[in-house]
């Protein structure tokens, strides 16, 4: 196990810069998540991280070693692909023992780390089977065992589940999470799941058109967002960003969010040095839906929930929620309600805002405003 740091990292190909200047460090024993939509460059530096991609400058350190420069395999890594990568004519047993074969591994040995890593993944009746009579996640899994008896300092996963249906992509979650729980070995985990990311992760990198948006843990990127693209990106739903302006009313500040039909509500703003540039002018109020709710269901430890009358447009039930629409700043908002609370469609109703879970952003340069 190390850790791993990466240090102003730049790639380039040709004239067009696809990491700009990246800055991460995962502890020893941690779970990176890189996410981001396609094309931001998450599987670039993941590749970089794997020697695959030659770096245009910058420094990978995995432990106290500088790897600019050496091959993958004198990295001390292991990759686990979104293709699985499987050799067809193989048995399971060859699939994960052939890296080891071709290492001069002792056949005793061999048998030994190939019952564990079975008996970790589960596949132990697996293991005389061909890829083409497995599952996808079963093919998956004999992935991730070939990799685990490389008994590497860092496991690189690439998308792993994108080719597997829903419910088996959230069972194979479990998994590795429940994996590297037991193994405690540093991974770093691509993906544009962003469900996914906060499932997984310790840590998650956040990265939009090449630029990292925000570095830090789950409860971090999603309750405390850098800026609009991280909070839209994190979360389903996505936070609610209402545009509204800033104004004072006897010396406190409040944001004024159009409503239905000419209605207007307005909800207090923390008061601030930074917060005060914007009296007068646009804002955007930042609210994740779960903090919008029927009355009964907010939440009872926050000291600040402020319920207004807003119009509720649609309803979509859930099973075990509710989620109402209603317009505010000229943009349908989601409230989470519960699900048995009474909601009358085409009125006027009751939504509490737990104040406590607001942000607010500068619609300008779409960064936070603290």
């Amino acid at each position: 196990m190390a850790s791993l740091t990466i240090d102003k990292l730049i790639k380039s190909f040709g004239a067009v810069e696809v990491l700009k200047g990246i800055d991460l460090e995962i502890e020893d024993g941690g779970f990176l998540v890189l996410v981001g939509p396609s094309g931001c460059g998450k599987s670039t530096l993941l590749n970089c991280i794997a020697g695959l991609e030659k770096t245009t400058s910058g420094e990978i350190r995995i432990g106290e070693r500088n790897v600019e420069g050496l091959h993958p395999s004198k990295r001390d890594i292991a990759m686990v692909f979104q293709s699985y990568a499987l050799y067809p004519n193989m048995t399971v047993r060859g699939n994960i023992s052939f890296g080891m074969e071709i290492r001069g591994v002792d056949k005793a040995e061999q048998e030994k780390a190939i019952q564990e890593v079975a008996d970790i993944l589960q596949i132990g009746e697996l293991l005389d089977r061909k890829p083409s009579q497995l599952s996808g996640g079963q093919r998956q899994r004999v992935a991730m065992g070939r990799a685990l008896v490389r008994h590497p300092q860092v496991f690189l996963f690439d998308e792993p589940l994108s080719n597997l249906d829903a419910k088996l992509r959230v069972d194979m979650r479990t998994e590795i999470k429940r994996l590297h729980k037991r193994m405690g070995t540093t991974i770093v985990y691509v993906t544009h799941d962003q469900i996914e990311a906060l499932t997984l992760a310790t840590k998650i990198a956040v990265l939009e058109a090449g630029y990292l948006q925000q570095f830090g843990t789950p409860d971090e990127i999603y309750n405390d967002p850098n800026n609009m693209f991280v909070a839209d990106f994190m979360g389903s739903p996505s936070m609610n960003l209402i545009d509204g302006t800033l104004v004072e009313r006897d010396g406190a500040l409040e944001v004024q969010i159009a409503g239905h039909g000419g209605s207007s509500i307005s909800l207090p703003v923390p008061d601030g040095a930074e917060m005060r540039k914007h009296v007068g002018g646009p804002i955007v109020f930042g609210i994740r839906p779960e903090a919008m709710t029927d009355p009964d269901g907010a939440d009872r430890t926050s000291p600040h929930i402020e319920t207004r009358d807003c119009y509720i447009e649609v309803s979509q039930p859930a099973g075990s929620d509710t989620f109402a629409l209603t317009p505010l700043g000229g943009k349908e908002c989601i409230a989470r309600f519960r699900a048995d609370a009474r909601i009358e469609l085409g009125a006027f109703s009751p939504i509490s805002f737990n104040m406590t879970k607001a942000v607010f952003f500068d619609p300008q340069t779409t960064g936070r405003i603290r």
